[in-house]
């Protein structure tokens, strides 16, 4: 969609959503539906409601994840137009596949996913994801819900204000303060929750308490939460590579944060966290058992395990109330360490049995800065975000195990331990000129990557590398009417390359094959815009947003010499390669039917290209068409409420799926690259719609029940983004499904 066609787009989209107008001009009821006057700080570094913000965002609060009984990242944005998770099921093997060990990998914001969304927790970054040959560590599982106040997803480039990695967009997860739970000048609070979900056979305990004496203020919480395998809707339960059944699988997790802040006058607040999260899954992976005739090195038996902690410290200080040039000042210290070990056990026929043992370490420490000041010139009032950030990360892994494949000495390490710093100064005007609002931005950004020789990393001499990068941004925002809002950003994301990407090193001579070093290579870029129109009245509200986007220089491992013999063996190399662009549309709506009653709807549509070498191949990273709707209920005496909602997710095109089963699939190292044939088409699952029924009852003013089951109908269904990549000829796609019916429930108690 090139930006003329946007521009028509928006063009048509107000008038269709104006004459929208007529129809409910006569609502005056004081009952808002609430979505587009919630609050986000991401989207611009301040406080604005999503009706006046120059971007696409959504907001989720505690309350919503409560109500809607959601337990993961992949529950959080089910109802999110653009927005998924990929979590595969685990079918793993010790030393090749590795689907599904990452769980919930992470977020695909817009058709882009991995360490190209820019995840946060408190403004603090989460680990990048990684992956090499069967090891395999996602990004979505380092939080757990129960622990925010809210989550904020802004859609589209962030690095203007944030920096690397936000080149498709961000999530930032809020945690919860003292104050959240202290209401009506309480000086304690005590809340306890336990939940139930037959999807996993999970159960989730928590407590939180939270009290304030004098100028103190202090919150612990706690979360635990212990479950299996998600169900799926196959039925072969068999021992071997036939299974279509959930693999048995034992998981378990603790959360905790702690929380003191000091008020040191009005003005004036300092706070420390804490923040802790580990999580150990244990497997029996049967679909990893070969059936007979069985060869030398056939499996017999397979067991796994994974063990993730992080650990986050934060001091931070936030100044308010300012009068003079700077009105508001946050400053904040922190220090984030995070460890994943990834073992595998494999029982073989006659061969020697042998084990993988893999970690992958980040330890951080980083400072910040944000201003706010607030200035007039000539007239017009500028409202001033500006600051700056650096963090060094040492990141590290190592791969060890026994019987390590020919030509390799176990431990090894497949990228150097590095030190990464980031360090990036940027500001943000907000000018109001009457009912137009411009937000024009800028960030600078400085990085660096330091690898560190050891004896474990033989490959090749490791190189350094260090580059700046200058990311601009224009929104506007004018509000038309006192029902019409329209909105325009025009951003530039980039990010970085990472210490494995620079320094992958492997060198396999009994196989013939290698990777080396690219100290050339370049960031990722993306260039995108951005129009759209909200329509807000009392009793209802739409929104409807057209995006396009430029993306170069993708980050791609590729064969870049030799021919795979031992006087010429194959060289790897990650090179800037590829190019993208996707073009899309969201739209939202929502209006108060009366008597409680609401009505909501969403939709999304995107599509796009990957370029190489000039050819170009459908970005099978995309969502096919989502449509979501809700009735919803709540008692006007506050007693008791709930929503029907709907998903459908339309089946991907065969001329958009097929080509990525029909290729050559260069794997990372140590796997050889993967040739299928002519007819081993992608599957794509059929077309959906799935219906939940969720539903709250306040017992008490203290005690809350809530319920829910979820598809209704027992629907036979899978995500696409789950089933990339899976051929058409494939025996076990009912692994792939989501569970049948099921049902959730949890009961709150506070005091």
């Amino acid at each position: 969609m090139s930006r003329s066609k946007l521009v028509c787009f928006a063009a048509a989209s107000a008038t269709a959503l104006l004459c929208a107008q007529a129809v409910f001009a006569a609502e005056t009821s004081a009952d808002a539906v609430a979505e587009l006057d919630k609050v986000t700080v991401t989207a611009t570094r301040s406080e604005k409601k999503l009706q006046d913000a120059p971007v696409t965002a959504s907001v989720i609060s505690s309350e919503e994840i409560e109500d809607g009984l959601i337990k993961d990242i992949k529950d959080l944005v089910r109802f999110e137009p653009g927005v998924s998770v990929r979590s595969a099921p685990a079918r793993f093997t010790a030393a090749g596949a590795s689907t599904g060990r990452d769980g919930n990998a992470g977020f695909n914001i817009r058709g882009l996913e991995g360490n190209r969304v820019l995840i946060l927790v408190d403004g603090v970054r989460v680990p990048d994801g990684y992956a090499f040959g069967a090891q395999n560590m996602g990004r979505g599982d380092y939080v757990d819900l129960d622990l925010l106040k809210s989550v904020e997803i802004v859609r589209g480039p962030a690095s203007a204000l944030y920096g690397s990695d936000g080149l498709a967009g961000s999530v930032n997860f809020f945690t919860k303060d003292p104050s959240d739970l202290l209401k009506a000048g309480k000086a304690f609070s005590l809340r306890a929750r336990a939940g139930y979900a037959s999807a996993d056979e999970s159960w989730t305990e928590s407590l939180v308490a939270a009290g304030q004496q004098g100028r103190w203020e202090g919150l612990v919480a706690y979360t635990r939460r212990d479950g299996e395998g998600q169900k799926t809707a196959g039925t072969n339960d068999a021992a071997n590579t036939d299974r279509t059944t959930a693999n048995p699988e034992d998981s378990s997790s603790n959360a905790v944060l702690a929380r003191v802040v000091y008020n040191l006058s009005d003005q004036n607040r300092f706070r420390l966290t804490y923040d802790h999260l580990d999580r150990d899954v244990d497997w029996t992976v049967l679909s990893a058992i070969a059936k007979p005739p069985l060869a030398a090195t056939s499996v017999l038996g397979l067991t796994a395990f994974d063990r993730m902690k992080r650990d986050r410290v934060t001091l931070d200080h936030r100044f308010t109330g300012g009068q003079g040039l700077i009105r508001s000042a946050t400053t904040t210290l922190y220090y984030q360490n995070s460890t994943t070990r990834q073992y595998s056990a494999e029982d073989r026929n006659t061969a020697v049995d042998r084990t993988r043992d893999a970690s992958f370490d980040n330890e951080v420490f980083g400072a910040a800065l944000e201003l706010k000041s607030e200035a007039a010139f000539g007239g017009v009032t500028h409202r001033i975000v500006w600051g700056g950030d650096a963090s060094i990360t040492r990141q590290e892994g190592i791969r060890n195990g026994t019987v390590p494949p020919a030509g390799e000495v176990f431990p090894t390490r497949a990228f150097p331990t590095t030190d990464y710093t980031l360090a990036g100064v940027y500001a943000q005007d907000e000018i109001a000129l009457g009912p137009v609002t411009f937000y024009p931005a800028v960030r600078y950004d400085y990085y660096k990557l330091e690898p560190k020789r050891d004896a474990l990393f033989t490959a090749n001499l490791p190189a350094s590398q260090s580059d700046s990068h200058l990311s601009p941004k224009l929104g506007v925002v004018w509000k038309a009417t006192d029902l019409v809002t329209v909105f325009a950003n025009a951003a530039a994301g980039f990010k970085a390359p990472s210490p494995s990407q620079v320094n992958n090193g492997f060198a396999n001579l009994a196989s013939n094959y290698m990777s080396i070093s690219n100290p050339d290579l370049k960031p990722e870029t993306s260039e995108t815009f951005e129009l759209g129109i909200r329509l807000n009245r009392a009793r209802w509200n739409a929104s409807v947003t057209g995006f396009t986007g430029k993306y170069d220089d993708f980050i791609e491992q590729v064969q870049v010499r030799g021919a795979f013999t031992p006087t010429d063996p194959a060289v790897y190399q990650y090179v800037n390669l590829a190019k993208a662009e996707i073009t899309g549309t969201e739209a939202r709506a929502a209006v108060e039917l009366g008597a409680g009653f609401t009505l909501q709807g969403a939709a999304s549509y995107a599509r796009g290209n990957s370029e190489t070498n000039g050819r170009k191949t459908p970005l099978t990273s995309i969502d096919p068409v989502k449509l979501v709707a809700g009735l919803g209920y709540r008692d006007p005496a506050g007693k008791f409420g709930g929503q029907l909602s709907a998903v459908h997710s339309a089946r991907e095109s065969a001329s958009r799926a097929g080509v990525s089963c029909s290729k050559v699939i260069v794997n990372p190292p140590p796997a050889p690259p993967t040739t299928l044939t002519g007819s081993d088409y992608c599957w794509m699952p059929k077309a959906f719609t799935v219906f939940d029924l969720t539903a709250y009852w306040n017992l008490t003013d203290n005690v809350t029940l809530r319920g829910g089951v979820f598809n209704i109908t027992g629907q036979t269904y899978a995500w696409w983004s789950d089933v990339r990549g899976l051929a058409d000829s494939s025996t076990v796609k009912d692994a792939y499904t989501q569970p049948d019916r099921n049902y959730s429930v949890s009961l709150a108690v506070k005091f």
